[in-house]
């Protein structure tokens, strides 16, 4: 693989790699449906609320899928909570205390991320995750990934710099290491992480591991079909 910095490649401006975590690094729906479909049912029972208004609060469909837009896909773990406080009627600590209990799903996936990962490192990419997980969710998942010791930055949604689409996390996650925006390539699956690159002035590349089909990013660098195609993607030229 050319390193950062080569002429006549697509890294000639790219430093490090900013990647998104749940539908980009992971397989979003082999995550998360069958789980998601699960608790719902789980928490309708366990407190009296009607299982389609939580269904529709997370944006899982009738048929077990999640809407491209579906707020779980798209927010923050509080903002799902608010989504079904206002679907249940409960608190959102009561909320969250109930699922504090359960425990969540393996991450399954998406492509190789060790080996695509390392592939990218040895050939002198900084490398970072840039997610709307908490913290503590997205360490336990990129250290069960097996990528953690691959990564120079993590940045969580309750590490201060607000949530995707707010760019304030990339651009704190370049400012650390010294780089221009434009010297950072995003890589995520979803609206949010396309346009926090936006905001923030920094190249996107989009994988289809999540939610949303390739229609949803018409000014991506590039549309692939996983991670595992990006190493190939930087050496073909622009």
């Amino acid at each position: 693989m050319t390193p950062p910095g080569g002429r006549g490649t697509r890294a000639a401006m790219i430093r490090a790699i900013l990647f998104d975590k749940d539908g980009t690094l992971t397989d979003f729906r082999a995550t998360w449906e069958a789980w998601m479909a699960v608790a719902v049912a789980d928490l309708a029972r366990d407190e009296g609320a009607a299982p389609e208004a939580l269904a529709r609060a997370v944006g899982l469909g009738a048929d077990g899928r999640f809407r491209a837009d579906a707020p779980f896909v798209t927010g923050t773990l509080d903002q799902t909570l608010a989504r079904l406080a206002g679907a249940t009627g409960l608190s959102v600590a009561r909320l969250h205390r109930w699922l504090a209990a359960r425990p969540g799903p393996a991450p399954r996936a998406a492509g190789d991320p060790p080996g695509t990962l390392g592939r990218l490192r040895a050939a002198g990419y900084g490398l970072g995750v840039l997610t709307n997980a908490h913290r503590a969710e997205a360490e336990a998942d990129l250290a069960a990934l097996g990528v953690a010791g691959l990564l120079d930055g993590l940045v969580a949604c309750d590490d201060g710099h607000g949530a995707k689409p707010d760019p304030a996390g990339a651009l704190a996650f370049a400012a650390a290491r010294g780089l221009a925006p434009a010297e950072v390539l995003v890589v995520g699956d979803g609206a949010t992480d396309r346009d926090a690159a936006a905001a923030a002035g920094m190249p996107f590349v989009a994988v289809l591991t999540g939610t949303a089909g390739p229609e949803a990013f018409p000014r991506a660098r590039a549309v692939l079909a996983d991670i595992d195609a990006l190493p190939g993607w930087l050496d073909a030229g622009r």
